[in-house]
């Protein structure tokens, strides 16, 4: 959900309503956390740190237990050895991990591919020199972007087109590339506004249809860390006007844009909340948000698991 001043630039405000995880490629490394399960938190620290902090000892003993290239015995000793002396950050965990944690350091047997995808845990979108999170521009543009070509599909009775989805956006927005409209639409990075609080999530993949049958995937536990319901960012949206010589034929404009948002993304809520309630899953709350929706607040999806319907 976002809330916007109707001035160009366009400042907005990005509102979480329910927990984003935008992937970045970097993980929570095994060797470099333990999880305090009285805390029901995960610690995190630098391996340097981790090292300089033990004894000639205990260094020894992390020698050999390196050497025998044994994972687990690697993750036992990290776990047996840290002491809160060591400069760490913590993030909050979901007590499914913490069962899970505690499971898998009990494994007596070694298998190292199930222990490296037991404990993959994916980091959201950050800032590695602050450690801060952030919302990627390029996220809240593909959210926009979709939600402008399914709008224009319906404005030109095209929805049930069958054609290649890249000639298929080509004719919608009657360009591409040099001609794309999308061009003038320049997005910010949007940064925390406050402290933004995330967490590690731990679940199972689950059909949105009920069924008896589960199948291989659904048993794989998906461990990601999220950005927290309630938190706030804030970017800048330009839309700039073609100039004659761009070629750019159907420009894009703001309040288009956002009825584009309000009719893809309003639509796909209610459906999200029919599947909500159907499973008995906690209910994502408009709240003050209520009477001000398709004003001066909008709703957007972004995120890894925003599903099939809300990408591009």
């Amino acid at each position: 959900m976002w809330r916007c001043k109707m001035e160009k630039p366009l400042k907005i405000r990005l509102h979480v309503l329910s927990p984003i995880h935008i992937g970045c490629d970097d993980v929570y490394e095994p060797t470099s956390f333990v999880i305090d399960e009285n805390k029901k938190k995960l610690i995190e620290f630098d391996p340097i740190d981790f090292i300089t902090h033990l004894t000639q000892e205990q260094r020894n003993e992390f020698m050999r237990v390196c050497s025998s290239d044994n994972l687990l015995s690697i993750f036992k000793f990290v776990r047996r050895v840290f002491n809160n002396n060591i400069p760490a950050r913590e993030v909050d965990v979901a007590s499914g991990l913490i069962e899970h944690y505690k499971n898998v350091l009990a494994m007596s047997s070694y298998d190292k591919k199930i222990i490296i995808n037991q404990f993959t845990l994916n980091k959201t979108a950050y800032n590695p020199q602050t450690n801060s999170v952030y919302i990627p521009g390029s996220s809240i543009k593909g959210s926009l972007r979709t939600a402008y070509l399914s709008y224009l599909a319906v404005k030109k009775d095209k929805k049930n087109v069958r054609m290649n989805a890249i000639d298929f956006e080509k004719e919608l927005l009657e360009g591409s590339f040099d001609t794309d409209p999308f061009r003038m639409v320049k997005v910010s990075d949007f940064q925390p506004l406050e402290n933004v609080r995330t967490k590690i999530v731990y679940g199972i993949n689950k059909k949105k249809r009920i069924s008896s049958r589960e199948t291989r995937a659904s048993s794989v536990p998906l461990q990601f860390e999220v950005v927290e319901r309630g938190s706030i960012f804030e970017g800048i949206i330009n839309i700039d006007e073609p100039l004659r010589d761009t070629n750019i034929k159907s420009p894009i404009y703001q309040t288009t844009l956002f009825n584009a948002c309000s009719y893809h993304y309003g639509k796909i809520f209610k459906e999200e909340m029919h599947v909500v309630n159907k499973f008995g899953f906690n209910n994502i709350l408009l709240g003050d948000f209520k009477d001000r929706l398709n004003k001066t607040c909008f709703l957007v999806r972004i995120g890894r698991h925003s599903g099939a319907e809300a990408v591009t």
